[in-house]
Formats: C-alpha cells, sequence, structure tokens
C-alpha cells in the first residue's frame, strides 16, 4: 500500500525544523515572513529534497506564480535572499562533496519549471553544481558589520564624513525612537515620490513590518527633530545571527541633515545589544552603496542564480519587443 503524500501543514513543519538547521539559514527563509511577503501561505514552495527515510535533505524555498508556459519562482518582495538551504556541517571537503550532490539534486527537481531565480545569502559559496543544469550566475555585493560589540571602536571606523554626519544629527538634538508601521511607510512615501514613484509592493512591506513586530522579529525606528518632525523611518528585521536594513527612507519635510546616518547606526546599536553583526542589504545603486559603505563594514559577495526554458525565454523576449514598440 502506498504511504498519502506530506500534508502541506507536514511539508511545512519538516520546512522549519530543516531550516533552522542549515547555515543559510535566514529570516527571510521563515514561513512566517513568506506568508507576509508573497501575501498567502499556498504563494510559495518550500521545495523539499527528502531522503529515502523521508528526512529532509535539503530544500529550495520559492514564491510561485502559474504562467501559460509554466511555474516561475523567483522571489517575495522585501526579501533580499532566497536560495537553495543545504545542512550546517564543518568545512572540508566531505561537506562540499556532499553539497555537490544536493545542490544537483535541487536543481533536478525544480527542472519542470519555466524559470527559477534567486539571490543566495552569501553562506551559499559555491553554485558551480547548478551550472551544470543550466544556471546562469551574477555576483552582487551586500555590506557587513560583524557583532560590533564596541560600538565606540565601530564609529572610529567609519569614514570620515559619515561621522561628520553622525556628529551633525547629535549636534541638532534628533532624537531616536520606536515608530510605526504607518510611520515607515511615510518615510518611504515621500522618499519615492521625489523620484516620481509609488513604494514597490507598498501592501507586502505594510505585512512584512506587522508580521515582525507582532513576533518581536523586528523593529521600526524613527528619527525625530527637535520640535518632533518625523525625519527618517526604518524596518530593521533579524533572525539569530544578524539584524538587516529592509527599508528606509527620510521624513515628508525638509531633508534633515544625519537623519539617515543617525537612523542606520540606531539600527547597528540595536543589533550590538542584541550580540548580533549587520546587514546593510547592500544595493547596486552608487548613491546608496557608497552610503553604507561609509559606516565601515566588509564587503560579502553573493550570487544570484537563474535558469529559463526555451519557452520562457521566448516569452521575456516577446515582452521586450513589446515595450521597444510602445516606447516610440
Amino acid at each position: 500500500m502506498t504511504a498519502a503524500p506530506p500534508s502541506p501543514e507536514d511539508e511545512r513543519e519538516a520546512y522549519a525544523a530543516f531550516l533552522a538547521l542549515s547555515r543559510q539559514r535566514s529570516v527571510f527563509a521563515e514561513p512566517w515572513w513568506l506568508d507576509a511577503t508573497t501575501g498567502s501561505a499556498r504563494a510559495w514552495s518550500p521545495n523539499l529534497l527528502r531522503a529515502a527515510d523521508g528526512s529532509v535533505r535539503a530544500a529550495w524555498p520559492l514564491p510561485v506564480r502559474p504562467t501559460r508556459v509554466g511555474l516561475v519562482g523567483t522571489t517575495a518582495p522585501y526579501t533580499p535572499w532566497l536560495g537553495p538551504l543545504l545542512p550546517d556541517a564543518a568545512p572540508g571537503v566531505a561537506r562540499t562533496s556532499a553539497d555537490v550532490e544536493l545542490l544537483e539534486a535541487l536543481a533536478a527537481s525544480l527542472v519542470g519549471h519555466a524559470h527559477v531565480e534567486a539571490a543566495c545569502l552569501p553562506e551559499l559559496d559555491y553554485w558551480t553544481p547548478l551550472s551544470w543544469h543550466g544556471f546562469e550566475q551574477t555576483t552582487r555585493t551586500t555590506w557587513r558589520l560583524a557583532h560590533a560589540g564596541d560600538v565606540d571602536a565601530t564609529r572610529a571606523a567609519m569614514r570620515k564624513g559619515t561621522r561628520r554626519k553622525l556628529s551633525i544629527a547629535e549636534r541638532d538634538a534628533l532624537v531616536v525612537e520606536e515608530g510605526s508601521v504607518a510611520d515607515l511607510l511615510v518615510a518611504c512615501e515621500a522618499t519615492f515620490a521625489q523620484q516620481g514613484a509609488a513604494v514597490p509592493a507598498a501592501a507586502a512591506l505594510d505585512r512584512a513590518a506587522r508580521a515582525a513586530l507582532e513576533r518581536e522579529r523586528g523593529t521600526v525606528l524613527v528619527v525625530r527633530s527637535a520640535e518632533g518632525t518625523l525625519a527618517a523611518a526604518g524596518l530593521f528585521v533579524e533572525d539569530d545571527r544578524r539584524s538587516y536594513a529592509i527599508a528606509y527612507g527620510r521624513g515628508p519635510g525638509e531633508d534633515v541633515d544625519g537623519a539617515s546616518t543617525l537612523l542606520l547606526w540606531a539600527g547597528i546599536r540595536r543589533a550590538a545589544e542584541r550580540g548580533l553583526g549587520f546587514d546593510f542589504e547592500g544595493s547596486m545603486i552608487r548613491s546608496i552603496e557608497r552610503f553604507v559603505r561609509g559606516f565601515g563594514g566588509e564587503p560579502h559577495a553573493y550570487s544570484v542564480v537563474r535558469r529559463s526554458s526555451p519557452a520562457w525565454a521566448r516569452t521575456v523576449a516577446r515582452r521586450r519587443r513589446v515595450k521597444r514598440l510602445l516606447r516610440r
């Protein structure tokens, strides 16, 4: 008699248990985060790789959406990293060999998808086995601070201009306090409005922020002027290893000098108090890269991997041709 397949609830429970033991674990791969950012527990799949005895050997969580050419799995809003999850083990040839086998098996298990794309945590430091199964790769960079227990030393290691901005904020008596999700959205809306754009996936940001605060897995920090005006706000979420700056923006009024610098510094200090490292969730945009680099962290490379079926590649090419025609 054939055993019944695991229920979605069993799959979710098995996934959560495995995630806690994976060296690629992060808050962004946790079920509650994916529920919030995708909008539904049914909008993403853990894609578990099981052994013959039913135990979980690896996983590749993917938000998925159906298209006429097949399933497309990419990422969720405000989810900077989401890729293969492998078991933790001591570094060495045995772990690398096991990783190769698992990555190949995961790639094979997703061969029916029309498109798969994922930005992987820096902890996934060997992607070559995916290339044997048709994946391409792009290297990007985030900036991190290790556990900043000595905040004075961390401040001293900042670029001179960043320290000056911080001193200006302190001189002008800017105040940092915990804020609300509404404060966060106001700041983000004001920042994007200056660029003539709307906040990307604002509903997902709202859900993710509320979920993080409800679970005490993050906070909204705000900077106010001495008069109480909102000068900046940001969402910081955390797991057992580090805190991440997920979204932040300036207030809707006149730009307050040093407010954004003070905001991130408050996030760094909060992480240090909890014994956590800090990840700036690095950007490839030059102005943002320069801003976060000024805090004196270290660059960490990470891989963006992708594989497309011929049908999906044709679909994308057709969409691009249509867009070019519409711009004429």
